[in-house]
């Protein structure tokens, strides 16, 4: 199974990062496993249904039919999750529109040179960032 930046996979068994916690839960993903060393492995940032303060995108159920409610893309929570907590029915299960797209790259470029947390290494931001720009066909 492959997955490319903006694709919207739902885990069975999602692991926070910074809790150690497993939930099941929606992510959005930053970079597939293809583009980083961790194999098996998504980074991705988690999708609630709570606004954060300052680093989030709004997921409108109207364009999103896997959401009951408006969701938000928090880029403040980045986590290296594992796809064997993939749930196997069929992957990713939506995936950004255009808009949203070009909406979350500008939020998440700035989150990854201000949150001090896995993607804040100087090589994971510029794969992040090519990535990034690759799927907008800006490189």
């Amino acid at each position: 199974m492959s997955f490319s930046v903006g694709d919207i996979p739902f885990f069975r068994e999602y692991q926070f990062t910074d809790t150690g916690g497993i939930a099941r839960h929606f992510g959005l993903v930053l970079l597939p496993e293809t583009a980083t060393k961790y194999q098996g492995s998504l980074l991705c940032c988690v999708i609630t249904s709570r606004k954060t303060k300052r680093w989030s995108l709004i997921l409108k159920s109207s364009s999103y039919s896997c959401f009951r409610h408006n969701s938000y893309a928090c880029f403040d929570k980045k986590d290296l999750v594992s796809m064997s907590g993939l749930e196997n029915s069929q992957q990713p299960k939506t995936k950004l529109n255009e808009d949203d797209f070009k909406r979350a790259y500008k939020i998440l470029k700035k989150s990854l040179f201000v949150i001090k947390d896995l993607a804040y290494d100087p090589f994971m931001r510029a794969v992040i960032i090519y990535e990034w720009k690759k799927a907008l066909g800006l490189v």
